[in-house]
């Protein structure tokens, strides 16, 4: 591959892998008019060519028409297709790409077809499943049925959306809002510093002009001229030690505001996090998250700390002392400040260039977190499979990249700023040029000793903001690296929202009904499908059927982590999307196959949804749930410390553990998702004679593979393929030879027969 085919390869990449990616501004105004001025529904970047090559192409749907895109040196090349055509779509899945082809009649060829990576699947999907039901669908509703599918990665980037690194700082800012006070001091202490900067090079110029040169020509000096250099002798030690008060003021009330700026933008993204739906954390890697709310807040503090009030100064300093150095001499003036605009705009080309870099080393530098975040959880898994080696060199390798991708930066800059200085070095020489034949009178017009000290002195204070400028593009992009990232967690909507006028259900009676719900995790792909079904209060269900058959997405639907694609889920006959959230979910309990427990006492994890419950509920919760025996027997009872996620305590420990929390929380809706599996016999009997006392009085969904654990049950749902294949008691079932249910149990019998 060319050097040229690598670095296209490379831009592509870059510009569709941290962020979702965007149909082009100009592409779809040529399509919407293509599309007679109807807008574009949908849209998927399809990135692969029939070579397999990387490439820049969109698949883009409109209401009668369907676009394919693809980018030449001289626009975009468009194809299109009526939709009244499309018979079918078929998808031939591969093991790096994905065909997908749009069929006519029966007889003919593919009217077209087009190739992309596994990114881009998600997408695609969703325009092949709307093509899909477009035929049985009436008034679009297929197209409203999955027209938001895309819509909330791309929400996930709408501080993207502003584009300019202009509108980020612009932002940003407006987090010293809160501080305006530091703020004004530490300006206000900056600005006494520039101003006293200039008071000691006036004032040498003065002393040689006024005091030294008469005394070198040999006049007498007198009393008056002695008590004058005196006074300016003083007023320039006064200067310097006044500067460095304010420079103490500035220093210190500066660099408290960005920690306090960099805390509450912590705070914030930390909130909003609590804030997402489960989905969002599906779709993120946990390494990713923690460095947002860590390692890119930090980055942003010597920026807001210094880099608003340097770059904000050193501006106003190369206006003011340029207008100075014109003002001694014109002409050693213009020398100086008429390559400035030529000097800042070769800054901001490099800073324009090291934003491309950065982007790539931020990738770089969450990919080692990740490493670090799957790792240390699971420890265990990766000394039981002996796997340290390959996870020091899997870390060598991503701590290997990530320096590879700074010291690139480094390279980048430590080759443009010796430039820079070089350049700013060739403006003093091009003074001393133009001035030492002034200085000796041998041309005209004269420059006294004097004011050339005090432009040399001034020209070294012009070089310093220059410099400040140049630092600080880096220091800049750094800080716009972090935060788009940042703000593109703090943009992302939740995808589970509050009514605007949501009802409060106090209690919850427990009736939960299912009314056509159809529901898929990934858009086009759908887990649950028609499904309807109707509890009454105080029912346990028992869902059953093979794995990845909808079993824990009814329960993620019943607990409203999730909202149906389509259908809806009632609690009480009201529909669950109208239901004040934070009320219904302190009434739902949830016993999960791998029950989590926080790094804390037991007393405190027992106690986590009711943080304030006394010790005496404590324990009772935990006697009913079989947990208090083994509890006494640890060295330090319920103030005993588990390790994190409960790693010191054995899986039906932290179970019963799990339980009582359930217990304590008092839910009027329980969900048990595997509660007893992977635990020895003994210990389920005690799991199951917990959740017996846990259940009465509630509605239960119980989710076992354990068909034994299911014989409390007052109705069976056989889950199959999204559906509800079969329900009924657990005699019903079984009385019914070709039923689903009786084949699982029998199958069941066999294994343990056999074993």
């Amino acid at each position: 591959m060319s050097a040229r085919a690598r670095q296209r390869d490379r831009e592509i990449i870059d510009r569709y892998t941290d962020q979702p990616p965007r149909l082009p501004v100009e592409l779809r105004a040529e399509l919407e008019r293509s599309f007679h001025g109807k807008p574009v529904q949908l849209y998927a970047l399809v990135d692969l060519d029939p070579s397999l090559k990387l490439v820049e192409g969109w698949l883009a749907l409109g209401p009668d028409q369907l676009a394919i895109a693809r980018r030449k040196d001289s626009g975009w090349a468009v194809d299109r297709i009526d939709r009244a055509r499309i018979r079918s779509v078929r998808e031939t899945p591969g093991l790096t790409c994905h065909l997908l082809s749009f069929l006519g009649a029966p007889d003919e060829p593919p009217l077209a077809q087009v190739r992309y990576t596994h990114r881009q699947r998600r997408a695609v999907d969703v325009i092949r499943t709307v093509l899909e039901q477009a035929g049985s669908a009436q008034d679009g509703s297929a197209d409203d049925l999955y027209a938001d599918a895309i819509a909330a990665p791309i929400r996930e980037a709408q501080a993207l959306v502003a584009g300019s690194d202009t509108a980020i700082i612009l932002r940003l800012l407006g987090y010293l809002r809160p501080y305006r006070r530091q703020v004004a001091i530490g300006m206000g202490a900056a600005v006494l510093v520039t101003v006293l900067s200039l008071v000691p090079a006036w004032l040498a110029g003065f002393l040689i002009d006024r005091v030294a040169r008469p005394s070198a020509d040999g006049k007498p000096a007198g009393k008056i001229a002695g008590d004058i250099a005196l006074i300016c002798v003083g007023a320039i030690a006064a200067a310097y030690l006044l500067r460095s008060l304010f420079t103490f003021v500035r220093l210190r009330f500066m660099a408290y505001l960005g920690e306090y700026v960099a805390r509450d933008l912590r705070t914030e993204i930390y909130e909003h996090l609590q804030t997402l739906s489960v989905s969002f954390f599906s779709r993120k890697k946990t390494g990713s998250l923690i460095t947002r709310v860590t390692s890119d807040t930090d980055r942003l503090w010597e920026f807001l700390a210094f880099g608003v009030v340097d770059v904000s100064l050193s501006l106003v300093m190369l206006l003011g002392i340029g207008a100075v150095l014109i003002s001694l001499d014109w002409r050693l003036g213009l020398v100086m400040t008429l390559p400035v605009p030529l000097l800042c705009a070769g800054i901001f080309l490099h800073g324009k260039r090291l934003e491309r870099f950065f982007l790539r080393a931020w990738r770089q530098w969450s990919r080692l977190t990740d490493v670090v975040s799957d790792t240390i959880p699971g420890i265990r898994v990766v000394k039981a499979f002996h796997q340290e080696d390959s996870e020091r060199a899997r870390f060598a390798a991503r701590n290997a990249a990530a320096t590879d991708q700074f010291n690139q930066i480094h390279v980048v800059w430590t080759r443009f700023w010796p430039a820079l200085m070089f350049s700013i070095h060739c403006l003093t020489v091009a003074v001393w040029f133009f001035a030492l034949p002034r200085l000796l009178g041998s041309t005209s017009p004269a420059l006294s000793a004097g004011t050339f000290v005090s432009f040399l002195l001034y020209a070294t204070m012009f070089v310093n903001p220059i410099e400040v400028i140049g630092q600080m593009a880096r220091t800049m992009n750094r800080a716009t690296s972090s935060a788009h990232r940042i703000f593109e967690v703090l943009d992302t909507e939740p995808e589970i929202t509050m009514a605007a006028e949501p009802i409060s259900l106090e209690p919850v009676r427990g009736r939960v009904t299912f009314d056509q719900v159809s529901f898929g995790y990934e858009p086009g792909r759908l887990v649950l499908k028609n499904l309807s079904f109707d509890v009454t209060p105080g029912e346990m269900i028992g869902l059953v059927g093979k794995s990845g058959g909808g079993k824990t997405t009814i329960a993620n639907l019943i607990a409203r982590f999730y909202d149906p694609t389509a259908g809806t889920v009632r609690i009480d006959g009201v529909d669950l999307r109208d239901v004040e959230l934070g009320g219904y979910r302190r009434q739902v309990g949830m016993v999960l196959q791998d029950p989590y427990l926080f790094h804390g006492t037991i007393a405190d994890n027992i106690r986590y949804g009711l943080p304030d419950a006394p010790i005496g509920d404590v324990i009772a919760a935990a006697i009913t749930a079989n947990a208090h025996d083994f509890v006494c027997r640890l060295p330090h009872g319920y103030d005993t410390v588990v390790g994190e996620r409960g790693h010191t305590l054995s899986g039906g420990e932290r179970q019963r553990i799990s339980i009582a929390r359930a217990l304590l929380h008092d839910p009027r809706v329980l969900i048990l998702d595997e509660a007893t599996s992977s635990v020895d016999t003994e210990t389920e009997r005690a799991i199951e004679e917990a959740i017996h006392r846990l259940i009465a009085g509630r509605t239960v969904f119980a989710i076992a593979h354990r068909l034994s654990t299911l014989r409390r049950a007052t109705r069976l749902f056989v889950i199959e393929d999204g559906k509800l294949s079969e329900s009924g008691s657990h005699a019903d079932l079984m009385g019914n030879v070709t039923s689903t249910y009786r084949r699982l149990v029998e199958l069941q019998r066999e294994v343990q027969h056999a074993v």
